[in-house]
């Protein structure tokens, strides 16, 4: 068996016979399922089946961050926690094996400026109009809405970020994924997917092997790291399915198998979670396109086909929604209460606005199946232009900042660990190590508040008025234990009338730290130093009520 698939993976891959059909509900799967083109044989295999998948997917993803909301915003137990947490990751991994799967098809069908076109105005209209319908009712209510920044919007890999959403990481993997197929098409290689996409995997486990744990396992990982990050893991074996499910490899039955490695994403860590969730999804992707397709008859049926339509307006719209949801709800409803009604209204809203998004996406698609192709390249040009220019710029900040980072924790382990435990302590063994910052810098610990049941934050400043240029980061310690390390974030103008804070109006000097709020509870003392790029430190003197 294994000679005859290694035989099948080294022919070229032609395109796929299951790309989906032109017509009817292709074009409501969402940013990886639509895609236009002449019929083929077994021309929209697994169509409804996919389609089905992909509504199941949103609906889990939507569970998982009701029950995470409930306890952020609402104090509510979550009695099954650690499930949970795995239906975001298990709804996720089908997206993508889902994205790899249809685009393992489409690259190899459609010409390289039309395959990115379909992309970009699949994703980019829509989402641009729900974060400013959004940011626009959050203003109206008077409540914040982050990310609103060129940067965040562009959808790039460019490292840790706010993002209006909260759940654009997986649509910056979708557009890097479509921007690298893209190039393999353009390349001429779109037909060498399979050996590419082995090479990928191989690429996978010595990274996850041999990188640390948080940058294997990234959910908003810079450019260089992307491709690494164990969340590509069902896309790349989606890219492989094609292949799989026409040598005969992969066959209803084989979809069985992702009961197990589902059910052992609960017993491991989350690194392994992800590869055993990637494969398991690939599995049940595959099955579903290559096994009989469900009749659509029946309202059970007919609803699952439409969560399907709308789950990239239900994935976009559903965490803004619950937000709102636990704004608007009484104080004393139970999270059970606030859970229902969060689910509600998210269907409710992706009701309303689902149909749309697939009206608004068919006659783009419509315009760029009839536009000129300079004009597509053009305009595609234009677009990978500021993609990739903000993938760098993101990206070099944030290797610049984990630097940043590894020199600040650098200099904080040239302490003893029990120093940190009253700002006292610590201010006498920074001092007879001759590590102190210079009398200029002025700096204070000036809040730890908390913002919901599970989460503070931490307010402080640090600014030196004799070397404005100066950079520090803030480290936070309570009880003894460490926090969080945070870089400047917010611009002080309220400080730069004092004395010693001249030129500080234009600088980032301000820090605010999220934290777990039982990290640093009123019980646990709190001690918070400013540390420089050259390992010098400064205790921040904490407020009264610390």
């Amino acid at each position: 068996m294994f000679a005859r698939l290694a035989r099948g993976f080294a022919r070229p891959l032609r395109a796929s016979p299951f790309a989906p059909a032109p017509a009817g509900p292709a074009a409501a799967l969402g940013p990886a399922l639509a895609a236009p083109g002449r019929t083929r044989s077994r021309s929209g295999a697994g169509l409804a089946n996919l389609q089905i998948l992909r509504g199941f997917a949103a609906g889990i993803v939507l569970v998982h961050h009701a029950a995470t909301y409930a306890q952020a915003l609402r104090g509510a137990e979550r009695p099954f926690a650690t499930l949970d947490a795995m239906m975001g990751l298990w709804g996720v991994s089908v997206f993508f094996a889902l994205s790899g799967f249809l685009m393992a098809g489409l690259v190899t069908r459609d010409r390289p400026l039309v395959f990115l076109a379909h992309r970009v105005v699949r994703i980019f209209p829509t989402y641009l109009a729900v974060v400013a319908l959004f940011a626009a009712l959050f203003a109206a209510l008077g409540l914040s809405v982050g990310g609103l920044t060129p940067l965040a919007l562009s959808l790039a890999p460019a490292g840790p970020r706010s993002y209006p959403l909260n759940v654009e990481w997986t649509l910056v993997f979708e557009t890097s994924f479509y921007v690298v197929l893209f190039l393999i098409a353009a390349a001429g290689l779109a037909r060498r997917l399979v050996p590419l996409a082995l090479g990928w995997l191989a690429l996978l486990a010595a990274a996850f092997l041999l990188l640390p744990e948080g940058a294997r396992d990234a959910t908003l990982p810079p450019l260089y790291l992307l491709p690494l990050t164990a969340a590509c893991i069902p896309f790349v074996g989606g890219l492989l399915l094609p292949r799989l499910i026409a040598t005969g490899h992969i066959r209803p039955a084989t979809g069985l198998l992702a009961l197990p490695l589902a059910a052992a994403c609960l017993l491991v860590d989350t690194d392994m979670a992800r590869w055993l969730g990637g494969i398991a999804a690939v599995l049940l992707v595959g099955a579903a396109a290559a096994g009989p397709q469900i009749r659509c008859r029946g309202w059970a049926a007919r609803a699952a086909l439409a969560l399907g339509d709308g789950s990239y307006v239900l994935y976009l719209v559903h965490v803004p929604v619950l937000t709102l949801t636990a704004w608007a709800c009484p104080a004393e409803w139970s999270g059970l209460a606030y859970g229902a009604t969060g689910l509600a209204a998210a269907l409710a809203v992706t009701a309303l606005l689902g149909p749309l998004d697939l009206t608004l996406y068919r006659r783009l698609r419509r315009r760029i199946d009839a536009a000129p192709l300079p004009a597509l390249r053009r305009g595609l040009s234009l677009y990978l232009v500021l993609f990739l220019a903000c993938a760098a710029w993101g990206s070099t900040e944030t290797a610049r900042n984990d630097w940043q980072d590894v020199r600040a924790r650098a200099a904080l382990a040239q302490l003893p660990p029990d120093v940190f435990t009253t700002p006292s302590l610590a201010r006498t063994a920074i001092s007879g190590r001759g590590l102190a910052l210079p009398p200029s810098v002025q700096s204070a610990l000036e809040a730890i508040e908390r913002v919901s049941p599970t989460e503070a934050v931490v307010s402080a400043f640090a600014y030196d008025g004799q070397a404005p240029k100066r950079a520090m980061r803030l480290a936070l310690f309570c009880g003894g234990q460490f926090v969080g390390l945070d870089r400047p974030r917010r611009m002080r103008k309220d400080l730069a009338a004092r004395p010693g804070f001249e030129g500080s109006g234009k600088r980032r000097i301000g820090y605010r730290m999220r934290v777990p709020a039982e990290a640093c509870s009123a019980e646990r003392g709190a001690v918070a130093l400013a540390i420089d790029g050259d390992g010098l430190m400064a205790v921040l003197e904490p407020p009264p009520a610390l």
